[in-house]
């Protein structure tokens, strides 16, 4: 969100200035940002597990695999103006 909310304020500053979207609107388009990014996340793992659901098992998978300190590497590394 740190990084998501500045980009989407400058490219809402690049629209002309009756299209421009309220702060509300800017805001609602970086949460649907994160949710699809928790999304996307959940759904990797869970493939990951192949049908095996339980707690013990996503901890098991997460902790092997180092994923939160992987997860926390990538998002550092995001950079959303070289995805245009």
């Amino acid at each position: 969100m740190a990084k998501a909310l500045p980009y989407l304020n400058a490219e809402n500053l690049k629209r002309a200035p009756a299209r421009r979207y309220n702060a509300t609107v800017v805001q609602r388009q970086a949460d649907k940002l994160y949710v699809q990014f928790v999304e996307q996340v959940h759904g990797k793992i869970a493939q990951q597990l192949r049908g095996e659901q339980s707690q013990q098992a996503w901890l098991r998978r997460i902790e092997q695999n180092n994923l939160l300190e992987e997860l926390e590497d990538s998002m550092a590394e995001l950079n959303f103006d070289s995805e245009e």
